[in-house]
């Protein structure tokens, strides 16, 4: 791991968001977070500043609104939700384990080792330690401390109850 400073991220000259590497797909169909929360109830607006609270705990984000999802970065996307709509928020998270807990809605495999964790949110109370948790570890993901740092655990192999392509 040395002093050296990360490499500047690719920024797109269309929508103007940022990348670690160079023409990586996304949607460039950015929005404001008002268009994102009009006509849903205000507890789902007080969930999500809740959520991004817990988030920017540990630091600055990048929160990025596109037409289906809001999403939170440092030097890659590692938290966020889906568009809100109904009376809950659908936040996820991005770990290089699965983790295991009736909370979670889904857990998905996405090769060689990221699982995507899905959690719906029906108020701020749901931003807990549990929760926070979970997030301070997917933000060292977004800082790609998995990249640099050789103990960082991986798991390339999902148990049976993570969805998505298995490796055998």
């Amino acid at each position: 791991m040395g002093d050296a400073s990360p490499e500047p991220l690719w920024r797109c000259p269309d929508c103007g968001q940022s990348f670690v590497t160079r023409n990586m797909p996304h949607s460039c169909a950015v929005r404001d977070l008002d268009e994102h929360f009009a006509g849903v109830g205000p507890h789902l607006r007080e969930t999500f500043h809740a959520l991004l609270d817990a988030v920017r705990a540990r630091g600055p984000v990048t929160v990025n609104a596109t037409r289906s999802r809001i999403t939170f970065q440092t030097r890659i996307r590692f938290a966020g939700i889906d568009a809100p709509r109904g009376d809950h928020l659908l936040a996820n998270f991005v770990l290089t384990r699965p983790v295991s807990s009736e909370r979670l809605k889904r857990v998905e495999h996405v090769p060689p080792y990221y699982y995507v964790h899905r959690v719906p949110l029906h108020g701020p109370e749901d931003v807990d330690a549990d929760l926070r948790a979970w997030l301070a570890e997917a933000r060292e993901v977004g800082e790609r401390r998995h990249v640099t740092d050789p103990a960082w655990p991986r798991e390339r192999e999902p148990p049976e109850w993570v969805h998505g392509p298995r490796t055998n």
